[in-house]
């Protein structure tokens, strides 16, 4: 079984556009390599036994609340105007991770703070489509989890790159569409497990049903994955960039909606997506 999904998770020779190092200065992917389960398991083998921390201990449960507490407008839906705040912080909060994880996640914030701000909101709305669909709380935390860690890539990207104005060349549009691999092998490298089961919904996360997805073009039918994926494309919608103006929410879940009705995104959760999006309906947003 697990042959049989590496097999097709590295069907195409895809080439690592750039050299990407670890927190801790381990070089773990040169330029040109390509992407494979030795590539992963050289990244799994170099790393060490890092401590592990809880995530209701650092900085980053902080900024969770301060988002969901002072951008209700945007996530009020989230906690359902506060009334889940303290469910979604524990749930977060309960997740132990390798230390390099929260190390990461503060390069993030140093170096993108858009990234970062939409790694918080991610980790939120995953883990409350979690909470509503899976009622386990092991399936919840590990929810939580994917979010924590899923986009931790991003701040391998170059500098000139990640923040550019302007819309992204060919080369430049690759090295972007990587960051799943990215992720993956820095997740690979701090959880010393090239098996991780957080691997193959990360580099998951931009694929979609039909296989039309990036940047490995394979058909994900992987419901965890999938909610990362909505999760993610959700708050891109409602968030500004230099190119677009933000959706409003309501908006927001229309083309979510659109597109899980257009057999790219599993269905499974549309009904969720239905009861967030008459809540806010109903709730009167300035």
């Amino acid at each position: 079984m697990l042959i049989n999904k590496f097999k097709e998770l590295f069907s195409k020779k895809l080439k690592i556009p750039l050299y990407l190092n670890t927190w801790n200065n381990r070089i773990i992917a040169r330029e040109g390599a390509v992407f494979s389960k030795d590539l992963l398991e050289i990244a799994a083998r170099i790393g060490k036994d890092f401590n592990k921390v809880q995530v209701k201990d650092t900085f980053f449960i902080k900024d969770l609340e301060k988002v969901l507490t002072n951008e209700i407008e945007k996530y009020g839906f989230i906690t359902e105007n506060l009334k889940f705040l303290q469910d979604i912080l524990n749930y977060v909060g309960s997740i132990s991770v390798p230390e390099h994880i929260i190390s990461e996640l503060s390069f993030l914030k140093e170096r993108n703070f858009y990234n970062y701000h939409h790694t918080v909101a991610v980790t939120a709305l995953a883990t409350r489509i979690a909470r509503d669909y899976f009622f386990e709380d092991e399936n919840i935390a590990e929810l939580a989890e994917m979010g924590l860690v899923y986009d931790i890539g991003i701040a391998h990207i170059p500098q000139n790159i990640i923040q550019k104005l302007g819309r992204f060349d060919d080369k430049e549009r690759n090295i972007v569409n990587y960051h799943p691999i990215y992720s993956a092998l820095l997740i690979a490298h701090y959880y010393k497990d090239a098996n991780h089961p957080l691997i193959d919904p990360v580099l998951n996360h931009h694929e979609n049903l039909d296989g039309s997805g990036f940047p490995r073009q394979i058909k994900n039918n992987n419901l965890s994955s999938h909610i990362l994926k909505i999760a993610d494309k959700f708050d891109a919608l409602i968030s500004a960039r230099p190119f677009r103006k933000f959706y409003y929410p309501k908006d927001a879940f229309k083309i979510c909606e659109d597109e899980m009705n257009s057999g790219k995104t599993t269905p499974e959760i549309l009904s969720i997506i239905y009861s967030y999006y008459l809540f806010i309906d109903a709730y009167p947003y300035k």
